[in-house]
Formats: structure tokens, C-alpha cells, sequence
């Protein structure tokens, strides 16, 4: 059975890739899946005046976990075997680091419109992952539109609708 990584920023794109993977567990395509938050290193920018190395972390560490918290409970509700990590540094190469460190098999990576445009012109951070990874990428659209409210976790079928996709497999 196949491992996936799910990147989470705690936008809606991202929960709709999480969905997403948790229909593919479900329907037992998905063996287990990681959820991944990257934080960009706080020190390199001006909180390094005024904060020690531990609290920085400290920071990052509550970002990654307050951008995590929503998708860890969409797959709490469905059930989904998980495990979630927050990585630190570049995006795009902390993704395809921690995919390799968990050997999975696929990333499956939300996207907004923009972000699928930019990727047939080979920018955004989806097209950096694609050119990085040598495992297949798979990109997940919203199913709703900017202004449509999200459904809320723990109601009936909220998470087993599977999205849109916009498949684009990078070359491995």
C-alpha cells in the first residue's frame, strides 16, 4: 500500500488535498499518509534580535502546529492512519526532503487556479516540488469557490467528497 505526504498550510487548498487523501485512505488506495507544515527559519529575519534560538523554535513550532490542527482533525474524523511533522527551511526542498525521509510514494499537493497556471509554466511551489521530486506529484483543486464556506469538521460527509483534480505527475 502507498504513503503519501500532504504539505499543510492551514489554507483551504491544503485542506482539500487532506481530504482528499483521506477519501484515497478510505477507499483503501492509501496505506498511511504524513502531513507536513513548513516553517521558514524565524532567524533569519528580524525576530532573531529579539529572541533566543529556543524561542524561535518554540514560535515556528506553535506556527506548524496551529497550521496542522484542522487537517489532523479532518483525519481524526475519517479515521485515517497519520502521522504529522513540521519541517523547517525552503519549501519545496523541505517537501521533497521529508517525502524521501518517509519514503512515500506521492505527494498530494492543494493548489489554488493560479498555482495550476503557474505550474504548466513550470513557477509556483508545486512546479518547484514537481521539478525536485522523483515521485509522482498530484495536485488537488478546491471543489468550492473563494466565497463558499467550508464545511465544518465532524458533520456528516464533510470530509468523503472527493475534489477536483488537476493531475501532474513529475518525472521519476
Amino acid at each position: 500500500m502507498l504513503t503519501i505526504l500532504v504539505p499543510v498550510d492551514g489554507s483551504e487548498c491544503s485542506l482539500w488535498a487532506v481530504r482528499h487523501a483521506a477519501f484515497l485512505f478510505r477507499e483503501h488506495s492509501v496505506a498511511k499518509v504524513v502531513l507536513l507544515n513548513v516553517q521558514e527559519p524565524l532567524e533569519l529575519g528580524r525576530a532573531a534580535v529579539f529572541h533566543s534560538l529556543s524561542e524561535l523554535r518554540k514560535l515556528e513550532r506553535e506556527k506548524g502546529e496551529e497550521a496542522l490542527q484542522q487537517a489532523c482533525e479532518i483525519l481524526d474524523d475519517s479515521g485515517v492512519n497519520y502521522v504529522s511533522q513540521i519541517g523547517l527551511g525552503g519549501i519545496a526542498k523541505s517537501i521533497v526532503r521529508a517525502a524521501a525521509a518517509n519514503q512515500c510514494d506521492g505527494i498530494l499537493m492543494g493548489t489554488t487556479a493560479w498555482s495550476r497556471l503557474n505550474v504548466l509554466f513550470g513557477g509556483g511551489m508545486a512546479g518547484k516540488v514537481l521539478r525536485r521530486a522523483g515521485i509522482p506529484v498530484t495536485l488537488v483543486k478546491s471543489n468550492r469557490g473563494p466565497a463558499a464556506p467550508m464545511p465544518e469538521p465532524g458533520k456528516q460527509n464533510t470530509h468523503h467528497a472527493p475534489p477536483s483534480l488537476a493531475v501532474y505527475t513529475s518525472a521519476f
